[in-house]
């Protein structure tokens, strides 16, 4: 369905070239036609141009400029004309006769670039304890913290080739496990962790690529991801986290045992959280005395809405 217009006031402009018969139209969405014409009355000369409806057809359309018959008088600058044109439907289609729909703001027009949230290698804490106590891992220079030991896995002494889970961190020189006896004077490793926080206001898909490695038989690397809607939730523990491991990544966690774990994995239905939050964790279970770790953690996130 058509609706009609007038130039100058509901959409479009005009101008007329002074001592000629020619009126130009600027602004337009569409090609006029002659066919569009509908009405054009000079109101300074009191002259009726164009008006099909009432046989009068005087005018036509080349390029954008009407020009009128040589039998009416020729314009002046400064005349006021009254135009309306008929305007085709602008969310029509004519040659396929189907309505046409624009989204201004598309998906793949709405994201960030590829960011590397994680590089870094040989995780791991290693120092000598003082002693043990019922469990309890004793190190007076240990300044042990939930932001740096990843609670829920193993710690390992050197000289005793054991494992003990860590269990909680009491404070800054004691850690709880489950299974030391005497490392006292032990060169011992404590899985190390760091946590990466990924603001997801305004974005709702995310990509995640992940690159985890280790070059001993014995030692792991670890990647999970965590969501919240709680802004108390930070990088210095897990709290006010909720595990999303198991639904981004398929699995608890992605482990890498001498070896490398890579993939790709997409939250692809629209998720809305405050953010999200990447965690890695080393286990050094025979770090032969080297301060290197032999680990390595690279990720790559993407944003999009």
């Amino acid at each position: 369905m058509q609706s009609k217009i007038l130039i100058g006031s509901d959409m479009g402009a005009y101008s007329v070239t002074d001592s000629t018969r020619n009126i130009t139209i600027t602004g337009l969405p569409f090609t006029l036609t002659t066919e569009q014409l509908a009405y054009i009355f000079n109101v300074t000369q009191d002259v009726l141009i164009h008006a099909p409806a009432e046989g009068i057809n005087y005018a036509t359309v080349s390029g954008g400029v009407i020009t009128y018959s040589s039998d009416l008088d020729a314009l002046a600058t400064g005349d006021v004309l009254h135009i309306q044109v008929w305007a085709p439907m602008l969310a029509y289609d004519e040659a396929t006769d189907s309505q046409l729909n624009y989204v201004i703001n598309p998906n793949y027009a709405h994201y960030t670039s590829v960011e590397h949230l994680i590089s870094t290698s040989d995780l791991g804490i290693t120092a000598t304890a003082d002693g043990t106590d019922a469990d309890t891992l004793n190190d007076a220079n240990g300044a042990f913290d939930a932001e740096n030991v990843a609670v829920g896995y193993e710690a390992y002494s050197e000289e005793e080739d054991a494992t003990a889970t860590v269990l909680s961190i009491t404070d800054a020189s004691n850690i709880e496990t489950d299974a030391i006896t005497d490392w006292t004077g032990d060169t011992y490793w404590l899985p190390e962790c760091q946590r990466y926080v990924i603001p997801a206001e305004g974005y709702n898909f995310l990509s995640v690529h992940v690159r985890i490695s280790t070059d001993d038989a014995t030692n792991v690397a670890y990647c999970k991801i965590y969501a919240t809607l709680d802004e108390d939730a930070d990088d210095t523990d897990d709290t006010y986290w909720v595990d999303i491991s198991s639904d981004v990544f398929g699995a608890a966690q992605l482990s890498a045992t001498n070896d490398t774990t890579e993939g790709l994995y997409f939250i692809d239905t629209p998720t809305t959280v405050l953010k999200y939050m990447v965690k890695i964790v080393a286990e050094v279970i025979d770090g032969g005395g080297s301060a290197a770790a032999g680990n390595d953690f690279d990720v790559y996130i993407k944003k999009s809405s």
